[in-house]
């Protein structure tokens, strides 16, 4: 079956995902009006692809359909198509406004698996519920070749309040959906699915890039899902999890475009971090053959692969409670060949 690419919302520019996120530079930028945290190298200080004639642009942006309602506490991501250059990242290139206001943030500039930036906002004061938000990309953004935005880039939508019980032990998804909120195709999953044991207890937490495969709902924009885990109330410095990523993406879509990522935000009452968690082309042809995940594989080929559970622990510098967690999965560059994340024994330090 042919892949079929996104035109909306530059959603066509193509991302060939070849490294990795390490970073050895996140010491923050502060500005005038952000404060910006460069993980990795795609955050540019200078100019220096001189060959580069490729205006920069948004490969994907979350959330990505205009008009929608989107939770107040969740961060605003973009992944672009290129790296971006820091010093063009201001509050005449890069606007967020609330209710026609503009605000500061924090702007966390993320490596994805091809090098290329992934860009994600969060408020210094979390947006209200209600509210009417706007972000846009100006053509004076430009990446580390010095190309501007091709088009200046608008989303907006409006916000809704997330569940303000504390997580309580609900951390191993034993006590249903006390201290969580799904936005797309989310849920909790009771028992063995096909070839997904939970990781402790009998549950564990889900989210995907496609339409009902999990819950009844569909991916924000045919493409995006997420999970807010929280608060949690008290000081944080480090979030542990396991996953297991499942995809449709694998075996022949491995080093295309079309990469499915997972990645993890936490924010708090004094500050944000976002970390790019794994991708198909990270992971690469280091999968199992899945059989008998319900909906899965939910196109193309009989193919779905799997990693098995993945322990992952963040470290960051200490962020103020009430915390909370929020859990994305994408399909970068078109809306087929599903990923489902699943999501177990979260634990915050």
């Amino acid at each position: 079956m042919k892949k079929i690419t996104l035109l909306g919302y530059s959603l066509c520019a193509a991302l060939a995902f070849t490294g990795c996120q390490n970073s050895d530079d996140s010491s923050p930028e502060e500005t005038s009006f952000y404060k910006i945290v460069n993980n990795g190298t795609a955050g540019a200080t200078a100019i220096t692809d001189g060959g580069d004639t490729e205006p920069l642009s948004v490969a994907q942006a979350i959330p990505s359909v205009n008009g929608q309602q989107y939770p107040a506490k969740a961060p605003i991501v973009f992944f672009m198509n290129d790296k971006v250059l820091l010093p063009s990242i201001n509050e005449n290139t890069f606007i967020v406004k609330e209710n026609g206001n503009q605000v500061a943030g924090i702007i966390s500039v993320n490596e994805a698996s091809n090098g290329y930036a992934i860009v994600t906002f969060t408020p210094n004061n979390e947006f209200s519920a209600n509210a009417d938000i706007e972000a846009t990309l100006t053509t004076g953004m430009q990446d580390d070749g010095g190309q501007p935005m091709g088009e200046e880039m608008t989303y907006n939508y409006t916000t809704f309040s997330e569940p303000s019980d504390d997580v309580g032990g609900s951390e191993g998804f034993e006590n249903g959906t006390d201290g969580m909120l799904f936005v797309g195709d989310g849920s909790i999953m009771s028992g063995t699915q096909g070839c997904i044991d939970p990781f402790g207890g009998s549950s564990f937490a889900a989210i995907t890039t496609g339409d009902m495969i999990v819950s009844g709902g569909a991916a924000i924009g045919g493409a995006s899902s997420a999970m807010i885990l929280g608060p949690f109330d008290g000081d944080v410095s480090s979030v542990s999890f396991n996953y297991n990523f499942l995809s449709a993406e694998f075996l022949e879509w491995v080093d295309s475009e079309y990469d499915d990522s997972f990645m993890a935000v936490v924010v708090g009452e004094d500050g944000a971090y976002a970390e790019l968690i794994t991708s198909v082309n990270i992971i690469g042809m280091d999968n199992s053959q899945c059989m008998g995940f319900p909906g899965m594989p939910d196109t193309g080929d009989e193919y779905a692969g799997y990693t098995g559970w993945v322990n992952k622990q963040m470290n960051f510098d200490s962020i103020s409670g009430p915390v909370y967690v929020i859990f994305i999965a994408t399909d970068v560059a078109d809306q087929i060949y599903s990923t489902v994340v699943g999501v177990d024994d979260v634990s915050f330090n």
